[in-house]
């Protein structure tokens, strides 16, 4: 009867133990509902540009608030590095034991590094935020990995229009990161709404100056002050943390607008930097956060294997791209140019602009345009 009751108690035991196995096993699994709660790893280089990357965080923080208890989504900073070993290293870290359903990172500096993790981890499902271009030798997006671009060609046009409309000088400038063609996506219908307003572009690249297009404030005043020099009286920044170089410069002179990027750089600094907060009269918001909580959803609702292997553009109505308009925005644009840029937003939206998108080019019509349209 002991002996019985002795293995009673060992088969008792036995199962309790893989009882709560099986639930650690679960981590954010539900506890007890047996209901699995998605887990997303977001993999950037770094925080704190004040500009683009964090974008992406808040977009991180708004989908953690937002599905609180239906998704666990982690943000990695891997290192301000382009070093293949150390990404490499990453992906292996967040994809060998599928423990997540969805990895995102991205950027045109950084995706090669998902594609090629993309091909060794075949099973792993991939989000690439911000997609340029599919690395040479690969002719197609791997069927597991959703690429989202911004319509870059439609906030560019958007903001042109804005920048023809404000200037008293007749002459507008624009300062861009990097001359490449994923960054020039940014400036191709801004040229174009331009020249057909008959109002002077003048087109700076940072990296023609700096080997730290997106993180040097000098260049970025430097070349600002160059552009006001030459009669420039709204100049955009298209430069990252290199924009806040062009923020301050415009603050510096009276009567020079400066327009913001990626987020609502008004607010970014109306608190810790308010003479360079009236100076922006806009932000061109390229809004990663907002794709980020969308892509969390589809991993919830289940809908992201759909668009695996797809690359999508989000626009205007998709909250992917947009003006900020904020308080500040409608207190010093007068009535007029608010209402022909929300006619212009609609127009865009619409698919009635025809707007230049050098993405759809090859590199030698993208050089092409290039030259005739940039000065």
């Amino acid at each position: 009867m002991k002996k019985l009751l002795k293995i009673a108690l060992v088969a008792l035991l036995a199962l309790t133990m893989v009882a709560c196995g099986n639930g650690g096993n679960n981590g954010g699994n539900g506890g007890n509902s047996g209901t699995k709660v998605p887990k997303i790893v977001v993999l950037l280089p770094f925080t704190g540009d004040n500009s683009y990357f964090d974008t992406v965080q808040r977009g991180v923080n708004k989908a953690k608030e937002q599905f609180a208890g239906q998704a666990e989504i982690t943000l990695i900073e891997v290192g301000n590095t382009t070093e293949k070993a150390t990404w490499d290293a990453a992906f292996d870290e967040y994809c060998e034991d599928g423990e997540y359903d969805l990895v995102i990172s991205g950027n045109n500096s950084y995706e090669a590094f998902l594609f090629d993790a993309a091909t060794r981890y075949p099973n792993q499902k991939f989000m690439n935020f911000d997609f340029s271009s599919l690395p040479e030798g690969m002719d197609k997006v791997p069927s597991n990995v959703y690429c989202v671009q911004y319509a870059l060609d439609d906030l560019g046009y958007v903001i042109g229009t804005l920048s023809g409309k404000l200037t008293k000088t007749g002459t507008v400038g624009v300062v861009v990161g990097l001359d490449i063609q994923a960054m020039d996506q940014f400036i191709g219908g801004y040229c174009q709404v331009l020249k057909d307003l008959g109002v002077k572009y003048i087109v700076r690249y940072v990296n023609a100056k700096s080997t730290s297009p997106f993180q040097d404030p000098q260049a970025g005043y430097e070349i600002t002050q160059d552009l006001i020099k030459e009669g420039a009286d709204v100049i955009w920044q298209v430069a990252g943390g290199t924009g806040n170089g062009v923020i301050q410069a415009c603050a510096e002179h009276e009567n020079v607008w400066a327009v913001g990027v990626d987020q609502d750089q008004y607010e970014q600094f109306k608190n810790s930097q308010p003479d360079w907060a009236k100076s922006i009269v806009t932000s061109a918001l390229k809004n990663s956060d907002e794709v980020v909580v969308g892509v969390t959803k589809m991993v919830i609702d289940g809908t992201l294997d759909a668009k695996l292997g797809q690359t999508e553009a989000w626009g205007i109505a998709l909250n992917g791209v947009g003006l900020a308009e904020n308080e500040y925005y409608k207190e010093v644009v007068s009535a007029d140019i608010q209402k022909a840029i929300a006619d212009t937003l609609a127009e865009v939206t619409a698919g009635n602009v025809q707007v230049v998108d050098t993405l759809e080019m090859s590199v030698a019509e993208w050089q092409a345009w290039h030259d005739a349209n940039t000065k």
